[in-house]
């Protein structure tokens, strides 16, 4: 009976396994001349994804997050970003897992799919993660140009919001 028992709970690592999403946000950066803190955050992330005997290079799935949740110190400018982005339309912006690729130690390559504002383009981005045998947790950093997903930042007189955001996502799972 021993054996069976043992052979049971060695072949579950054969499985995948859920990552449970315990925490997780997004924080966005850009800049505009006089006004450096241009910092929106967003820790609502949502995730749904499997991992492969604990290999954390078999990760797939997906990434998502609701536009309207972003906040920053200024309300009135979250409601112009709400505006350009068009978060009531594009509600979502989502990130789809392709391939991960471990570049050294705990520090790897994801590649996907962005989908924001209606455009999905391939998004890299570079990560550290860590698992144990209970948890996994990331903390992944990439940018883009907002005027590749169709959007034009905001300008007043000469001064105009920097296209490029700089991304970093925390995400902390149990596996199940």
């Amino acid at each position: 009976m021993k054996k069976i028992v043992l052979l049971f709970l060695i072949s579950i690592g054969l499985f995948g396994a859920d990552l449970n999403l315990k925490s997780g946000s997004v924080a966005a950066h850009t800049e505009m001349l006089m006004d450096k803190t241009i910092d929106p955050f967003n820790n609502a992330l949502q995730a749904q994804i499997t991992m492969q005997n604990g290999d954390i290079t078999t990760m797939q799935g997906k990434f998502w997050v609701e536009m309207s949740l972003f906040k920053s110190d200024k309300s009135d400018r979250d409601e112009s970003m709400y505006k350009e982005v068009e978060a009531l339309k594009f509600k979502l912006a989502t990130y789809t897992i392709s391939s991960v690729t471990k570049v050294d130690n705990d520090i790897y390559k994801i590649k996907g799919k962005l989908d924001f504002h209606g455009v999905s383009k391939e998004l890299e981005a570079k990560a550290k993660i860590t698992a144990t045998n209970s948890e996994v947790t990331l903390d992944a950093t990439s940018m883009i140009l907002v005027s590749d997903y169709g959007i034009k930042m905001p300008c007043m007189v000469f001064m105009c919001v920097r296209d490029q955001v700089d991304l970093s996502v925390k995400a902390s799972f149990e596996i199940r």
